[in-house]
């Protein structure tokens, strides 16, 4: 069996060869995407329609994948959504739509049988879950740019709006402003935290609140824009920081724990493992991580998986790793990308102080006073 090349007419090439590949291993002709994270990893589009709520409008059949002819893909979905993503998600793509009445079920018209793999569960199919996982946590060259890209800019609208926050104005406001202003250059805010004072370090995922702000803000969010995620953290403080300082470099030091440790074929537990060794090497108490997870593997979304001592994930060149260390009311955040050379942060820091830690340029704390 030879596996096809990927149609030019097509926008998804690296993902089609992929799925191609996939399907001369598992013998199948067929595949169909219904996962959201499958969704973004393979089209980049807003597969949501309420953004609250994690079922998709739509799925992704791919067909002739066994070599027989050239590759198609077929989006199925309602016809309330068909005409929105036909002029707004998916413009110029050479896809055919396969709609439904908008109060009938779309499965449908979703095929099924020995030679159909899908990313979830059921009789009918081949449950290829893993195997389609598996491709998409390793980003391919277009969605490496696009994150790297995602991940300035949501740094950049982060620092700008932390850095205008004012003592007297409320952590709401705040959320407010960052939502709009990464709206304003197409970017979903898919998570959002902005805590203030001893709220930063008493809740380590602080949803705004009308509190006001006194003394120190931080402004978190992981944001969204062509399926890709970014995340990020900025923190404020408006009165000398005294030894404060100190307590934030030397969570830099653990931050660079992880970051060290994340490179290709390092176990994802073990990078973990060294990471939190880092509190009690630098001064925190050594179960300081349990208070608040420390990151992992993101990329489609804010955490597809969250590191723990037992996590069994390979790292590889490609993969997308979200960090976000904290103690003693502080928090450092960055969005990585695992390259052949190291771990790379990705972030703008041309208009926020920095601190040069281990060779890599990591954000400080803005003071305003």
């Amino acid at each position: 069996m030879t596996v096809p090349a990927a149609p030019t007419g097509l926008p998804w090439q690296e993902q089609l060869s992929s799925l191609g590949a996939m399907a001369h291993m598992l013998g199948v002709d067929t595949v169909v995407l219904s996962n959201p994270l499958n969704l973004s990893w393979f089209t980049g589009a807003r597969w949501h329609v309420p953004q609250t709520l994690s079922p998709a409008c739509f799925d992704v059949i791919v067909t002739d994948l066994a070599g027989r002819g050239t590759p198609s893909v077929r989006i199925v979905t309602n016809t309330i959504e068909a005409p929105r993503l036909r002029d707004t998600e998916f413009v110029g793509s050479d896809v055919v739509f396969d709609t439904v009445p908008w109060d009938e079920d779309r499965a449908r018209l979703l095929p099924s049988g020995s030679n159909v793999a899908r990313d979830a569960s059921g009789t009918s199919h081949l449950d290829a879950s893993e195997e389609i996982a598996a491709l998409r946590r390793i980003l391919t060259t277009e969605q490496s740019a696009q994150i790297r890209e995602l991940s300035r800019d949501t740094a950049r609208i982060t620092g700008a709006v932390a850095a205008a926050a004012r003592p007297g104005e409320t952590e709401q406001r705040i959320a407010g402003r960052l939502v709009a202003a990464l709206l304003e250059e197409g970017i979903e805010c898919v998570a959002l935290f902005v805590g203030s004072d001893e709220r930063i370090s008493e809740h380590r995922h602080p949803l705004a609140t009308a509190k006001t702000i006194e003394d120190r803000i931080m402004v978190a969010c992981c944001g969204r824009r062509s399926g890709v995620v970014a995340s990020v953290t900025r923190m404020v403080a408006f009165s000398p920081l005294g030894t404060g300082a100190e307590t934030y470099r030397r969570l830099l030091e653990v931050e660079r724990g992880f970051l060290d440790a994340s490179v290709p074929g390092a176990q994802l537990a073990e990078v973990f493992a060294k990471g939190v060794a880092g509190y009690a090497s630098h001064g925190f108490d050594s179960d300081e991580w349990r208070r608040h997870h420390q990151g992992g593997l993101t990329g489609f979304n804010p955490r597809e998986l969250i590191a723990n001592m037992h996590s069994e994930l390979t790292l590889q060149s490609g993969m997308a790793l979200g960090w976000n260390p904290s103690a003693a009311g502080f928090k450092v955040e960055d969005t990585t990308l695992v390259t052949p050379s190291g771990a790379e942060t990705l972030g703008d820091e041309t208009a926020w102080p920095t601190i040069r830690v281990g060779g890599r340029i990591r954000p400080a704390v803005l003071e305003l006073h």
